[in-house]
């Protein structure tokens, strides 16, 4: 198991050696210039072949664990976003192989706090689903539950910034006749997300179209409900990350010290080979 790219590499042998192993390129680094790839003998009594891997078990789990401590962070750093899942680190079974990928965050689906805001272009998903926002300059989709529209001068409905179109079921951005004077009377929207525009003028209502709620896979979400004047908070709750990250520092720092420790023990025998040549 080799080191970074760089430098010496030191691989521990599975079984005791008699003399030293010939000294060449690196090919487990990539072949890089100056590397070199030594294996050092075993020594009977001072060191064994599994102190090796200690040094890169402890390094492997700390990188594990400080992967996980960042998904937590990163959920107390967004309690406070309007339609934010909370993230659950999961480990990958194959985590000894794949490295940095070895901590997947994976989405609660959860509905989180509804709390009403009395605004007339704030949507709430009572249920699981996304709602489908545009990039008009890029083109590309993304998927979110923050339901805070605005409307632009031209009736577009509008993400909260400004940067995205609200799309309607079928695929197009929802527009507004003309942008109304009075939102709560004249802007409407069911439970199922089809949105009505009173016209008081006439006193006749007309369709604008319907909210378009899908799965994280893109698949239309037939089940929806859509509650107006209502903005979900996030699904974090702060005691359960606050508690989640203390057995995982524990875990670190018994990883940190089990490094050191290693890592002491093959420095000073690297030491007295030095010596013995």
């Amino acid at each position: 198991m080799p080191t970074p790219n760089s430098g010496l590499c030191w691989v521990l042998p599975r079984k005791p050696l008699t003399d030293w192993e010939s000294l060449g390129r690196c090919t487990q680094c990539s072949g890089k210039e100056g590397s070199i790839h030594m294996t050092i003998p075993y020594i009977e009594g001072r060191v064994s072949a599994d102190q090796g891997d200690g040094i890169f078990t402890a390094a492997r789990s700390m990188a594990a664990q400080l992967a996980i401590l960042n998904v937590h962070t990163d959920n107390i750093a967004n309690f406070g976003v309007p339609g934010y899942q909370r993230k659950s680190p999961v480990v990958h079974p194959f985590s000894d192989y794949i490295g940095p990928d070895q901590v997947e965050p994976l989405a609660s689906q959860t509905v989180g706090r509804l709390r009403n805001s009395g605004q007339p272009l704030d949507f709430a998903l009572a249920k699981p689903g996304y709602f489908q926002r545009l990039n008009p300059e890029s083109g590309q989709i993304n998927l979110s539950r923050d339901g805070r529209f605005k409307v632009n001068p031209d009736g577009t409905l509008l993400s909260l910034d400004g940067r995205y179109q609200i799309l309607s079921t079928a695929g197009t951005p929802l527009r507004l006749p003309y942008v109304p004077e009075n939102l709560n009377k004249q802007v409407q929207v069911g439970n199922d997300g089809a949105i009505t525009f009173y016209e008081p003028k006439t006193g006749n209502s007309q369709a604008v179209g319907t909210l378009s709620v899908v799965s994280p896979t893109g698949a239309v979400v037939t089940d929806v409900e859509i509650r107006q004047g209502f903005v979900e908070d996030s699904n974090v709750y702060l005691q359960e990350e606050f508690v989640g990250i203390m057995p995982v520092r524990r875990q670190f720092e018994a990883n940190r010290q089990l490094f050191i420790l290693q890592n002491d023990t093959l420095s000073r025998m690297i030491q007295e080979l030095g010596r013995a040549q």
